[in-house]
């Protein structure tokens, strides 16, 4: 008879685990996740229609379909009945073929995942920008570029006019590679550079701005002149 006493309790406590570990995160999708191909990455794009708790979208992508990997994270709308429409860029995307996937993570950890998307890689991705100095500069401008592979990286550097007053060729290995562009003997005024490597560009916009101690000396020089035309 106590084993049939504690059996009667331990059943309920059972079931209720049982329900906890079949909670799914409520979420209802209104356009399902795509993905477009962009010279610097894909775009993954995903809307919902109501969300109830929600805390985060993960996004996950695979090379073969069947083991993913954690690539990225946005955050959700908690709690809502209108369209939220979310996007995330994976700059990371070099396989011919790519797949990708959202884990939906309820505040209280619960979590579901949406439907998978196979979608064909149109662009090589040879290169990304990490990470630069500011684009407002007197003389020199800096930029970190992360190269997937060994090449050539062509640049040139191009006033408002369009002219190109600056163009060269450099060795990228595989990794993190320092480029820098000397504007000391550019005009002030705004600059297009264009980074190339394969059939893969991108373009930065510069900014050459006076330097504030030459001004400051040359406007000096030029009241002395005054003053002894003057005198």
């Amino acid at each position: 008879m106590k084993s049939l006493n504690s059996l009667r309790y331990f059943l309920p406590a059972l079931f209720s685990i049982a329900l906890i570990q079949l909670s799914f995160a409520n979420c209802t999708y209104e356009q399902i996740i795509q993905g477009e191909n962009l010279q610097i990455g894909t775009m993954l794009t995903w809307s919902t229609s109501y969300e109830e708790n929600t805390a985060m979208f993960i996004i996950e992508k695979s090379i073969d379909g069947s083991e993913f990997v954690e690539v990225g994270s946005v955050k959700c709308a908690g709690d809502s009945d209108d369209v939220k429409e979310y996007n995330f860029l994976d700059v990371m995307s070099n396989e011919s073929k790519m797949f990708y996937r959202l884990r939906q993570v309820d505040q209280d950890g619960s979590f579901s995942y949406s439907e998978i998307l196979a979608i064909n890689q149109v662009y090589k991705n040879n290169f990304m920008v990490a990470r630069m100095s500011a684009v407002a500069t007197t003389d020199l401008f800096e930029v970190t570029i992360d190269a997937i592979e060994d090449g050539d990286l062509k640049y040139s550097l191009a006033n408002w006019k369009g002219e190109v007053v600056l163009e060269d060729q450099v060795i990228v290995f595989n990794g993190l590679n320092e480029l820098s562009i000397d504007l000391t003997d550019q005009r002030d005024g705004i600059y297009k550079l264009a980074l190339n490597m394969e059939d893969e560009m991108e373009t930065l916009v510069l900014k050459k701005i006076p330097d504030e101690i030459t001004r400051k000396a040359n406007m000096a020089s030029k009241n002395k002149g005054l003053e002894k035309g003057k005198n």
